[in-house]
């Protein structure tokens, strides 16, 4: 039997080459890392890549640092934050900062949380704080998000008893309100939904829903508008991809409580879960990158098999946005690196990790050369290459593209033309 040449050489090439949405893509790769400045940590929280600079808040430091990406240095550290609070021996995170932040791109102003419920506000011209914003609490201001049209930044309070979301007005910089969750343990990310106009918060556990849930919140009234119940999943970080489809990392309670790791995707208009991502949780950040439809997920406190039991496996995991599956995934370590941020410009992704300090990987296509990626942390037991995973929720095989170029390679000389 002939095959046609054009179409299997076609098909071929775009299983070997093309990521999600075309992008030609083999895997991340090791690109370079910047050294923490001016000394090293062992406490970091959120981190967020605008206009091609990267921002991590770093309590040890106590401050923000600034890493020009395309220049791969450190060009600044934002002071004037709480830093790392200790009490006989023991950190007091909830009392700490700087921790949660969120760029509001047209005031050119960077939100950053920080103890004793405050919001600094960073001029990102000048890389320092114009203006603090009092929550009107003692324990610190965590994970933020923005809308960008309304001028309404949220902000989490998660250790208030009970927890509450700030509502902030970005031209007044003032609190207008606040929502409170009597029935919450805590709360984690949230996170503004372009299509519905519409804030979701991550709360990891009510006595409703021991396995957590998604919140709606109405703004103007401060009021919880839709409860989006979850099974064994006590939620960490989430972020919207396309659509309505929100992606939710899984904690490491997940795994402790229940004996399974999943991250997953949920279409928030519905309620209802349209993937579930095997094998990835102990997450803390994730991130979208929409340009390269790529979720990824700083999974630091994931274990060996997904058991209770297991050996601790820190991971980044990236994952297709439209097909719901595990692209690569490569070690990191179990200390800082529940910290992700990508550049959508460059499909640069970013971690900071104890060895490497704040560590930067490309996305590189099979006959690029580039450093190959190492363990960085502890106790991985992750190879230190990166590794295509072939299995994934819907018990896909994805194929690498050494593999396919293989194939291409063999079957070349048996087509006809």
């Amino acid at each position: 039997m002939m095959l046609d040449y054009r179409r299997t050489k076609n098909l071929l090439l775009t299983l070997a080459f093309a990521g999600p949405s075309g992008v030609l893509a083999d895997s991340y790769k090791l690109a370079y890392s910047v050294p923490f400045a001016p000394k090293n940590t062992t406490s970091v929280d959120q981190s967020i890549v605008y206009n091609g600079t990267y921002y991590l808040s770093d309590r040890v430091n106590g401050g923000v640092h600034v890493v020009n990406l395309a220049g791969e240095k450190q060009t600044h550290l934002v002071s004037g934050f709480a830093g790392l609070f200790t009490a006989n021996g023991t950190n007091e995170y909830d009392i700490s900062g700087p921790n949660g932040l969120v760029v509001l791109p047209n005031r050119n102003e960077l939100y950053v949380g920080d103890g004793a419920g405050t919001v600094r506000v960073v001029d990102l011209f000048t890389n320092e704080i114009t203006a603090n914003i009092s929550i009107g609490v003692s324990t610190r201001a965590d994970e933020m998000a923005y809308d960008s049209k309304t001028g309404i930044v949220v902000v989490t309070l998660p250790n208030e008893k009970p927890p509450q979301v700030a509502v902030i007005s970005a031209k007044d910089r003032t609190v207008t309100g606040k929502v409170t969750f009597h029935n919450a343990s805590e709360l984690e990310q949230p996170a503004f939904n372009e299509l519905s106009r519409k804030f979701y918060v991550s709360v990891p556990s009510t006595g409703t829903n021991p396995g957590g849930e998604i919140a709606g919140l109405d703004v103007s009234t401060f009021q919880v508008t839709d409860i989006l119940p979850l099974s064994e999943c006590v939620p960490a970080g989430i972020v919207f991809g396309a659509d309505q489809n929100l992606f939710i990392s899984c904690s490491q309670t997940q795994i402790e409580t229940y004996d399974v790791a999943f991250s997953q995707v949920m279409d928030v208009s519905t309620g209802k879960i349209v993937a579930k991502i095997s094998g990835v949780a102990g997450s803390d950040q994730v991130a979208y990158d929409p340009n390269s439809k790529l979720y990824f997920a700083s999974a630091y406190q994931n274990q060996v098999g997904g058991k209770k039991g297991g050996a601790p496996m820190p991971e980044l995991a990236v994952i297709n946005a439209t097909s719901n599956t595990i692209m690569q995934t490569w070690p990191t370590d179990n200390k800082l690196a529940h910290s992700v941020a990508v550049d959508a410009k460059t499909n640069l992704v970013v971690v900071p990790l104890v060895k490497s300090g704040i560590t930067v990987y490309n996305l590189t296509t099979a006959s690029s050369s580039s450093k190959p990626l190492s363990s960085s942390g502890t106790a991985s037991t992750t190879s230190s290459t990166a590794a295509v995973h072939t299995t994934n929720a819907a018990n896909h095989w994805v194929p690498s593209a050494s593999l396919v170029v293989g194939v291409l390679a063999l079957a070349v000389p048996f087509i006809g033309y």
